[in-house]
């Protein structure tokens, strides 16, 4: 790991750079070791050679990047039948491998699966075992340049005159130039999840170094993938890999390698972490858009067979673990979405086991906003939104229902001890309002698919409460409802100031 230091420590001169391409094939080395080591080093040379090398690399490699086509979906979901690409050529015969290349990022049935599923006309050079080499490389190492490096890689301004032929090709990076079409970013981040969401078959194992090396590369540049990738596609496909993570990582021992199946889920494990941190709505939205998908699904009775066996069923404890470092990170992000984050987790989370142990002790992360609130009495659960609407939950049904009574976000919810009433308070248009909750028979045990029917009985005007200094949390902190009685409540602002109201 000191060799990083060579470049400053022995001049120019003396120094003599490692080969790029000998790094980016140690990219998912099987050892730990190796590959912390060969990582560290590829994206110290990669800095070191600046904006013009990696350019420069970009046009060595960039010719050997197959182009794949769309004809992956998303595991655990069914979509309409599309297109399929033409079968691949007859396989060619398979050089002998050196007992030392085994855990190459090229191994052979590895690189072979480069070029599996391409069109003839796709195929733009021979299918030797070198080629294949080359193939499996320029996807590693263009994967890692738009990864650590496409922001500042732009398409190049075009002007009155025709560009240098010396420039690189189009490049990573998003800016607003109409004319640029991104097609490098487009082709690598094809090839990555082709990678990902290809079904195992002989040429492309189901836990080979090059696919857990497409996982690794799109979990680190997500955010320059993100325009040319079926997201939810992407999230399925890692969720499927790593719904069984803790069976896989449990015995581990550390120092050794780990074994295939476990550095996979490893992997698309941290993938799923970076991808949900660097753009928070876009994993929330999909997620959720996935699990109304999954309900509708449930309630078809034809699928009821097959809904227990899905992606989104299995990987419920990965979600949730996204989820709680999302909490603790970007709590700002989850608040802006939080009756989408609500419906993930009364999805993941068994109802049963919520009437039985509360939501707090259930999922306690999400607790810790004022704008979410549960009753043991009623087994409901209340969430305020950004829009000034209210989200209410049955526990037992699993149905929601949604209130208006503000006029802006909702800063703190809260049901009375006894569940007869909820007070909701929003500090955008400084009101508390009280909603009295349905204490029928139907409605109270939840018969007939009745939805609980709420009522606003008081509404009052109340002093604004400004938040203690600028800043995107402040506002997560800045009231909360404290009942001292089934119809007492108290405002308490972040400065401690008290405001009491009597239902």
């Amino acid at each position: 790991m000191h060799c990083v230091m060579l470049p400053d420590l022995l001049g120019l001169d003396k120094y003599r750079p490692p080969l790029l391409e000998m790094l980016a094939r140690r990219w998912q080395d099987r050892c730990l070791e190796v590959r912390e080591a060969a990582q560290a080093l590829l994206l110290a040379e990669l800095r070191r050679i600046g904006q013009s090398g990696r350019k420069d690399t970009i046009d060595m490699w960039a010719p050997y990047l197959p182009q794949y086509v769309d004809t992956v979906s998303s595991p655990g979901t069914t979509t309409e039948a599309s297109p399929q690409a033409p079968p691949p050529p007859e396989a060619q015969p398979i050089e002998t491998k050196a007992p030392e290349e085994e855990m190459d990022v090229t191994d052979d049935d590895i690189t072979a699966g480069c070029l599996s599923n391409l069109p003839p006309n796709a195929k733009k050079i021979s299918n030797s075992y070198e080629e294949r080499r080359k193939q499996a490389t320029a996807i590693v190492l263009l994967g890692v340049i738009g990864a650590e490096f496409g922001a500042e890689i732009e398409p190049p301004k075009v002007s009155g005159r025709a560009r240098a032929g010396g420039q690189a090709p189009e490049g990573f990076g998003l800016t607003s130039g109409s004319s640029s079409n991104y097609s490098l970013a487009r082709h690598t981040c094809k090839a990555l999840t082709f990678l990902l969401l290809q079904p195992p078959s002989p040429k492309l194992p189901a836990h080979s170094t090059i696919r857990r090396t497409a996982i690794d590369l799109i979990g680190r540049g997500f955010t320059v993938w993100e325009p040319y990738m079926d997201v939810s596609a992407v999230l399925m496909g890692l969720l499927e890999l790593c719904a069984d993570a803790e069976k896989q990582l449990v015995n581990i021992t550390t120092g050794l390698p780990l074994n295939p199946p476990a550095d996979s889920a490893r992997s698309a494990r941290h993938a799923l972490s970076l991808i949900a941190t660097a753009r928070p709505p876009a994993f929330i939205t999909t997620i959720a858009k996935e699990v109304h998908r999954y309900n509708a699904a449930q309630a078809n009775s034809q699928s009821q067979q097959n809904v227990h066996t899905t992606t989104l069923a299995r990987a419920k404890a990965e979600i949730l673990r996204v989820i709680d470092i999302l909490i603790e990170k970007m709590p700002g992000d989850v608040v802006d979405l939080l009756v989408e984050v609500m419906d993930i987790i009364m999805y993941c989370i068994e109802g049963s086991l919520v009437k039985k142990k509360g939501l707090q002790e259930c999922f306690p992360a999400i607790c810790k906003f004022y704008m979410v609130g549960y009753c043991d009495r009623s087994h409901r659960i209340a969430v305020g939104a950004r829009q000034g609407s209210v989200a209410l939950y049955d526990v037992r049904t699993g149905k929601c229902q949604n209130i208006h009574g503000h006029k802006g976000p909702i800063t703190a919810v809260s049901f009375a001890p006894d569940g007869r009433y909820l007070a909701t308070y929003s500090s955008a248009d400084s009101h508390i309002c009280f909603w009295q909750m349905n204490t029928s028979l139907f409605g109270s045990i939840g018969m007939l698919n009745s939805a609980p029917q709420l009522r606003c009985i008081k509404t009052y005007q109340v002093p604004p409460v400004q938040p203690a200094s600028p800043g995107s949390q402040n506002h997560l902190k800045l009231a909360r409802l404290i009942w001292t009685s089934n119809r007492n409540v108290i405002l308490m602002a972040h400065d401690g100031k008290e405001h009491r109201f009597m239902v």
